[in-house]
């Protein structure tokens, strides 16, 4: 089973509407902030949580909120806390073309028209058969509103080795943000992007009075939302991830299994013992998909 998230776009609402989303957005902010200065105290419900709102808010909300300021505990103040919904509040319902979603706000529950792609339209039919619908988080973003929706959806894992199933080494880095082996072919994913990160944090960190500190878990940062991104998509396809100790992977030869410093001069490598040449970042992605498919020891 695989969960992901949604994110279902709210069809042209009103200003009216739009005013409401708003209003009801700040006053969950300020719940939750009231909370967090009250030092969370624990055992509240949706009844006696009342007593720190600074206006009105549905109990469906409160009790989301309750679990959201419970959740993050490191937070002095929340700068926004946008409204969610259990699968219980909010209803998803087709109306003739228009999927439509009904959620309770201030003065009772409305019902407002989605904007769905075919995809997401595909996955909300299956709801109540093989999708399991989870909470929902109504949030504004440059101007429009969305349901950020999670989803608990059935995966089918592909068999490495199959004719569906193929082995892919990916090595990660600066220069080439990822490169990629599977079945012996080689994809290049360029990093001038990355680069040009990289530089501005450097900028920063000459700035900042942490400077070493600041960069090096910034860089750490992006590498890692990349690789959960990855692993995030490869399991919406039935693609088993595994993690892979990079050391030496672009300093063993694929061919011959030869390790030495010697191998690598910037991206060239050649190996000093069978002479195989060849692109660093593209050994590492092929040393890689090796010891994935268990040939590495054998090499």
């Amino acid at each position: 089973m695989q969960t992901i998230t949604l994110r279902l776009r709210l069809h042209r609402p009103t200003q009216a509407k739009i005013r409401r989303y708003r209003e009801l957005v700040e006053h969950t902010t300020a719940f939750a902030n009231n909370l967090v200065a009250a030092g969370r105290p624990k055992g509240l419900t949706s009844r006696t949580a009342r007593a720190y709102l600074a206006g009105n808010l549905p109990s469906a909300v409160i009790n989301q909120a309750l679990r959201d300021v419970a959740a993050h505990r490191d937070v002095k103040t929340f700068r926004v806390l946008w409204p969610s919904f259990n699968n219980q509040n909010l209803r998803l319902k087709k109306v003739g073309d228009f999927w439509t979603a009904s959620f309770p706000m201030q003065t009772g529950r409305v019902r407002v028209p989605l904007a769905v792609t075919r995809k997401q339209a595909a996955l909300l039919e299956r709801l109540g058969r093989d999708v399991r619908q989870g909470a929902a988080k109504l949030y504004e973003k440059r101007g429009r509103w969305f349901l950020a929706l999670s989803v608990t959806l059935p995966v089918e894992e592909k068999t490495a080795g199959t004719e569906s199933g193929k082995i892919a080494g990916i090595d990660m880095g600066l220069r080439y943000l990822a490169v990629v082996n599977a079945g012996g072919e080689t994809l290049f994913f360029p990093g001038d992007q990355a680069a040009s990160v990289r530089r501005r944090y450097h900028a920063l960190r000459r700035r900042n009075t942490r400077k070493r500190d600041f960069g090096r878990s910034l860089h750490s940062w992006s590498f890692y939302r990349l690789q959960q991104f990855i692993a995030y998509k490869a399991g919406l396809a039935g693609i088993r991830v595994e993690w892979v100790n990079p050391k030496d992977t672009s300093r063993t030869c694929p061919r011959c299994g030869h390790c030495a410093k010697e191998n690598r001069n910037g991206i060239r490598f050649r190996c000093r013992k069978c002479g195989y040449r060849g692109h660093a970042d593209a050994v590492g992605a092929w040393n890689i998909s090796l010891a994935i498919s268990g040939l590495a020891e054998a090499a």
